[in-house]
């Protein structure tokens, strides 16, 4: 039974993101959320019409002696055959994720950065494999096996975490594929996952966390499991 994405980006992000005024990592996430979330996928599509209708009218006022000229030299552009036109899309099969021996498959928005992420490296039932985004925040895929939990943690900075596969819950809640979660300084939690169900899931951070409790404290020196 699917379960309903309860946590979206906010209007604002959204705003931004259909602008492209986001940072391409930060946009990442959104846009991977975008392809999880139909709720998201019409918002993203009115406010794209609503830019494109702004944009319109600012053109009609500004430039309107300039749109038969600007049509003209679109059609005249050489129109590539319909086969040309398809093989970009067949020709990248779609690749799953492979981690612990499972199959997972990314949104869309990931499949060419998921194909070619670095080498996983786990530390218990944690694995971490960075993707080749941008340099702005550290971006990762998190692997969380069954009945796991990330030592409890806050943030020096931002942390965008998209569930993509699975659930898991935390002090606030949980969290099903498709969900989004933004965490800031203020916050401190402890997500983990059932005891049934591991779960996969992109990671953004602007900063490295910051462990708080007895011996996982040690590795707030060892950030580069982590970041």
């Amino acid at each position: 039974m699917a379960h309903a994405i309860k946590f979206h980006p906010g209007m604002a992000l959204l705003e931004q993101f259909a602008e492209g005024s986001l940072t391409a990592d930060v946009a990442l996430a959104v846009a991977a959320h975008i392809d999880l979330c139909p709720h998201c996928q019409q918002l993203n599509q009115d406010i794209t019409n609503d830019l494109a209708c702004q944009l319109a009218q600012q053109n009609v006022k500004k430039h309107s002696n300039d749109w038969t000229s600007m049509i003209d030299a679109i059609v005249d552009q050489p129109q590539l055959s319909k086969a040309a036109a398809i093989e970009p899309a067949t020709s990248a099969a779609t690749q799953p994720v492979v981690v612990n021996q499972r199959e997972f498959v990314v949104p869309r928005a990931l499949q060419r950065l998921a194909a070619n992420h670095s080498k996983w490296l786990q530390l218990g039932g944690i694995a971490t494999a960075k993707l080749p985004a941008g340099k702005e925040h550290h971006v990762s895929l998190l692997y969380i096996g069954k009945n796991t939990e990330v030592p409890q943690h806050t943030h020096l900075g931002l942390e965008m975490t998209l569930v993509l596969s699975g659930k898991i819950v935390d002090e606030n809640g949980e969290y099903c594929a498709g969900d989004l979660l933004i965490n800031s300084p203020d916050d401190t939690h402890t997500p983990r996952t059932m005891a049934d169900e591991d779960c996969l899931c992109l990671s953004v951070l602007s900063a490295p966390l910051q462990f708080k409790k007895g011996l996982t404290r040690l590795l707030n020196p060892l950030q580069q499991f982590f970041y």
